[in-house]
């Protein structure tokens, strides 16, 4: 597998987990609690910043797989009213 294919691969696991973790939070959830329950928070220089979880949100949500609602994120048609 070339490594565009790996990357490629990898985002698409990282897309299903946060779809599948939004799937079972009704209430939704904020991007550091997404990174948190995946394990994935980033650290910069003692800082949290979450830019993996975030970049991967901004892709769903401009796949109108998630939508976002006062600050967090559902899968799209299970937004809180």
């Amino acid at each position: 597998m070339k490594p565009h294919e790996k990357a490629q691969r990898g985002l698409e696991l990282v897309k299903e987990a946060i779809l599948d973790i939004l799937d079972q939070k009704s209430d939704g959830l904020r991007n550091a609690e997404i990174a948190e329950i995946l394990e994935i928070r980033s650290d910069y220089q003692g800082e949290q910043k979450d830019y993996l979880s975030w970049s991967v949100l901004g892709l769903l949500l401009n796949e109108g797989k998630v939508v976002k609602k006062d600050g967090k994120y559902f899968v799209a048609g299970k937004e809180a009213k």
